[in-house]
């Protein structure tokens, strides 16, 4: 089963930034960018955008969604 507070957590470490500072940056508290990375909480559509922003990529990339 795919988890995105996986994902989430291994692009942020991959890009060497912080909760923080992630936060920051998207304008999310760095609690609701752990929460998400321990899979307490799942992204609204709006947080998905956000932080398919941040790292500069689709939606798709982000959740790795392949086409079939």
């Amino acid at each position: 089963m795919y988890q995105f507070s996986k994902r989430l957590k291994s692009l942020r470490e991959k890009e060497g930034v912080t909760q923080r500072q992630m936060a920051k940056h998207t304008g999310m508290s760095a609690g609701t960018i752990a929460n998400l990375e321990n899979g307490y909480s799942k992204p609204s559509f709006d947080v998905l955008i956000d932080i398919a922003d941040y790292f500069e990529m689709s939606l798709d990339d982000l959740v790795e969604r392949e086409r079939r």
